[in-house]
């Protein structure tokens, strides 16, 4: 299933990172856990869940009325917000207050979901069950893991489709025409235009004009 699956460079910083301190399975996915590898004092108040810089020092509240599902995303969201950027977004320009946001969106569902240990896991073949399972295994929201394996079907459309142009392109005896294309390449950019034309790329990230 993951032959063709094509990792981002945010996505390989964040293996490399929970490699780097020993977190190599989904029962290692746990808010005190990787706060304590990380060294980042984490607390739990009635309060919206948000990143705290203090003199330089960073820390994280955790919004104790959500489930504990809602708090492991929370904490994943603010921690990229610790580990990536910097500044009061109150003072920032708008755009880049939705750069720093859709970053973090992206950091949540990888570093939730990597894609490493999920390779390790048998999955079922119906698309429900395999979203009850990243939900249970990973202890992530259902809708975090079928926005997750969402993410991960188009990454592996994407990578079938890059495959099957350097094929086309290697060929002494083939050009890059669609009447080259097989039936599954021709189904495969059919939804990659179905995609595109809602505005959503092979990553699942909406496109907006500036």
């Amino acid at each position: 299933m993951f032959t063709h699956y094509q990792t981002t460079p945010l996505e390989q910083w964040i293996e490399a990172l929970y490699s780097q301190h020993g977190i190599t399975a989904p029962n290692q996915l746990q808010i005190m856990n990787v706060a304590a590898k990380l060294n980042i004092w984490t607390y739990f108040f009635d309060m919206n869940s948000m990143a705290i810089e203090k003199n330089g020092l960073f820390s994280i509240n955790i919004d104790r009325r959500l489930s504990a599902k809602e708090q492991w995303e929370d904490f994943l969201h603010e921690l990229c917000h610790v580990l990536r950027h910097s500044g009061n977004q109150m003072t920032m320009p708008e755009h880049y207050v939705d750069w720093q946001e859709q970053d973090a969106t992206n950091f949540q569902l990888y570093a939730a979901l990597p894609i490493s240990m999920i390779k390790q896991i048998p999955l079922p073949e119906r698309k429900s069950e395999i979203m009850e399972l990243l939900s249970e295994e990973f202890n992530v929201t259902y809708r975090l893991a079928a926005a997750r394996l969402e993410q991960i079907q188009r990454r592996i459309l994407q990578g079938i489709v890059d495959h099957e142009f350097h094929l086309h392109t290697q060929s002494h005896n083939s050009t890059y025409n669609p009447a080259n294309w097989s039936v599954a390449t021709k189904s495969m950019m059919d939804k990659l235009e179905q995609l595109k034309r809602k505005g959503v790329s092979a990553d699942g990230q909406a496109h907006h004009p500036l």
